[in-house]
């Protein structure tokens, strides 16, 4: 795949310009209750939703006044699907579940990513034209490709969109998932980062030279959305490319630290939860926004248990308010968006209470 950095090593020089950073908050001890939300992400995300879909057609036919880093609407862009392999030699995949330890991790890699903008003649991918990275984590025994709907209206809206599948939580694990391999997975997170950056000139991925390299953003759910957070504020695995996150039914474990990074160093969060989540409790999702060191967000889902909301894209109500809500994030913290974060209120707003609350913005 090219020359890159040393497989699935961190980048521990934080740019100067990145993040505005705040005085962390006493951390909240969370380490046995995340502990048991991953474990029952067992019982409720062997789910069978999945989508096929190769191209997504876009819902309107403005494009943005700037191809790069600008806002777009979901819909504006139709959005290409590719399908890719990696494989990290430097780190094996331990034994589990009859399986012996291989000497690698591998990793198939779904995109979705700007492939014309709506009604226009021309690709939305010219040689200029650049757009912020997102890389989704699935939950237990999914695969990332069962969240398209969802991944392909971010796409729709300016975003490339990478979802690996992690080699020992994804749909067909023998055994089951590996719960224990949280820290494992954070680490694939940084390795597919690492690879979809040194692919910027690789032919046979051309959707990777789309990608802006200091715009970058994650997303999960459920056991993905528990990657996710590591990612983002856990001291062993925290990854500081990363600008933006958005989690689904998530929670903190701490894998052995202290407490999370400092605020100063936390990306900016908007935390999704269902008050009746039955398998990551409503309460592990409030735990985590009351310890999280920075700028952040609680969208509640009202009524709602684990997985709604999360897969369907625009095709059902819930689900568009957490697609569209999502994007609105990311557009507030990746392409600077000024009426990003007063879009989302109004949205939230707009549903009403029966449905989704939101909480203003809490900073660390």
């Amino acid at each position: 795949m090219g020359s890159t950095p040393a497989a699935g090593a961190m980048n521990t020089s934080r740019r100067p310009d990145r993040r505005s950073r705040r005085v962390p908050l006493a951390v909240v001890a969370l380490a046995a209750v995340a502990l048991v939300a991953v474990a029952a992400c067992a019982s409720d995300d062997d789910g069978d939703s999945s989508a096929d879909a190769t191209t997504t057609s876009a819902e309107k036919s403005e494009s943005p006044e700037s191809s790069e880093g600008a806002v777009a609407e979901i819909g504006t862009f139709e959005v290409g699907r590719d399908t890719t392999t990696l494989v990290d030699d430097s780190r094996p995949t331990k034994a589990h579940g009859g399986q012996a330890e291989l000497p690698s991790r591998t990793m198939p890699l779904e995109v979705w990513y700007p492939k014309a903008a709506a009604g226009k003649k021309g690709a939305a991918g010219e040689k200029d034209a650049t757009f912020p990275l997102i890389v989704f984590s699935h939950g237990s025994t999914r695969r990332a490709v069962h969240y398209a709907k969802t991944l392909e209206a971010w796409a729709s809206a300016g975003y490339v969109v990478v979802g690996p599948d992690f080699p020992l939580s994804k749909e067909g694990t023998p055994g089951g998932t590996d719960y224990g391999g949280i820290a494992e997975q954070a680490g694939d997170v940084s390795f597919v980062i690492d690879q979809v950056l040194a692919s910027a000139t690789d032919p046979g991925r051309p959707w990777a030279a789309l990608v802006d390299p200091d715009r970058i953003g994650l997303g999960g759910q459920s056991f993905g959305a528990i990657t996710t957070v590591a990612v983002a504020i856990n001291p062993c695995c925290a990854d500081d490319r990363v600008d933006v996150i958005t989690e689904f039914a998530g929670a903190w474990a701490d894998l052995g630290s202290p407490g999370p990074v400092p605020a100063e160093s936390a990306p900016p969060a908007l935390l999704v939860h269902g008050d009746a989540d039955p398998t990551v409790s409503y309460a592990t999702g409030q735990a985590l926004f009351d310890m999280y060191p920075g700028t952040r967000r609680l969208l509640t889902l009202v009524g709602s248990g684990h997985d709604p909301g999360y897969f369907e894209g625009l095709d059902e109500p819930l689900d568009e308010l957490v697609t569209r809500a999502t994007v609105d994030f990311y557009d507030q913290y990746l392409k600077d968006d000024p009426e990003a974060a007063a879009q989302l209120d109004a949205l939230v707003a707009a549903a009403g209470p029966q449905v989704a609350t939101l909480t203003p913005p809490t900073e660390g």
